[in-house]
């Protein structure tokens, strides 16, 4: 007999209670915004059970700025509810020819069900027990998340990428519409064709969208009316930006991350899943150094962070050419564990500037 769900090693989380938790542990800040992926992805589990080609869980569009954890959130959830993912740069697509096509990201969703099913990792809700033996991956990917970043890079107007822009724009509408695609998984002229029909597919865009939520000036003035808050974007401001009123309308679901602060920063260096320090730490291990990184050290960098506004991404910046130097020095002088602290940091710095400066 199958264990239960309770019992089986596969359980995921499936109530959106349970789907936020999960993230809250791994990705810092954007509460309201983890809130409504984990209910929008507890929608998309629910269709797993009773799939419905005709009403399927809504696509959505993640706005925000660079480095506040986009990207991240989708990766964290795939991986814990073992969803198929599959992440494509808005920029790198082609309509025809050039680039990745949108049937090359069909592929790769594909690849990340067949690995799923050999780990014996497979969505919640995908099937019953008794039917595991008989699922393929073409079963598990139809239940799967495409995720284009960088998705406001196809706007088309005013831009010289306009043509190829609305060629793509058009082509994605086709997919999240739901079409049936014939498949070449392989080079192999011998490997059997996969019919794929995108309905059902959880289509999630993100772009930063540079601009749009401070100049909602171009707004007519009946729908500034009918505005409660003026600060969050609407479909009227997306096309705007430059995207096809339909296929805006097919991601109906609006997701906004704002820009981490200080305090944001300071948490990611004290959570071990996503702090960068971890990883330096352990490259210092292995030269023989045992890193201790004080609080004190901790909140000057996070401060240093802030002030470049790329969000986690600063982190590294602020945190590598201090550790770069270390590192060197820990080399040439053998030290069994070393304190980083704000009279360190001084050290470094200055050293870091007078090699800048030649000297």
């Amino acid at each position: 007999m199958s264990p239960s769900a309770e019992e089986s090693p596969q359980k995921v989380p499936s109530a959106a209670r349970e789907i936020f938790a999960d993230l809250n542990k791994q990705v810092v800040g954007q509460i309201p915004a983890k809130r409504d992926l984990a209910t929008l992805l507890a929608m998309h589990l629910q269709w797993f059970s009773q799939p419905n080609d005709e009403h399927t869980a809504p696509n959505a569009l993640i706005i925000g700025p660079t480095g506040v954890g986009k990207t991240h959130a989708i990766r964290t959830a795939a991986k814990t509810l073992n969803i198929p993912l599959a992440i494509v740069d808005a920029t790198r697509l082609g309509a025809f020819g050039g680039g990745d096509s949108l049937e090359d990201v069909l592929i790769e969703l594909l690849s990340a069900s067949r690995r799923l099913i050999k780990d014996g990792r497979l969505p919640r809700g995908a099937v019953e027990d008794e039917d595991l033996p008989e699922l393929d991956e073409v079963d598990v990917a139809r239940r799967g998340i495409v995720f284009i970043d960088e998705f406001d890079k196809l706007a088309i107007r005013g831009r010289p990428t306009s043509d190829r822009n609305e060629l793509m724009q058009r082509r994605l509408l086709q997919f999240i519409d739901g079409t049936t695609i014939t498949l070449n998984p392989t080079a192999d002229a011998s490997e059997a064709e996969v019919i794929f029909n995108t309905a059902g597919l959880l289509f999630v865009v993100a772009g930063a969208f540079t601009d749009l939520t401070s100049d909602p000036g171009g707004r007519s003035q009946e729908t500034m009316r009918g505005l409660d808050l003026h600060d969050h974007v609407i479909p009227e401001d997306l096309v705007r930006f430059g995207f096809m009123k339909e296929l805006i309308a097919r991601v109906p679901v609006i997701i906004e991350f704002v820009d981490l602060i200080e305090a944001d920063l300071r948490e990611i260096l004290k959570t071990p899943e996503v702090n960068p320090a971890v990883f330096y730490t352990k490259y210092l291990a292995s030269l023989g150094t045992e890193l201790v990184i004080t609080d004190e050290a901790r909140e000057w960098m996070a401060s240093n962070a802030a002030k470049l506004e790329i969000g986690a991404r600063g982190l590294h910046q602020v945190m590598f050419p201090l550790l770069a130097l270390l590192s060197q020095q820990i080399e040439e002088e053998r030290a069994p564990k070393v304190f980083l602290d704000l009279e360190k940091l001084e050290a470094l710095n200055s050293e870091i500037e007078s090699r800048r400066r030649g000297k």
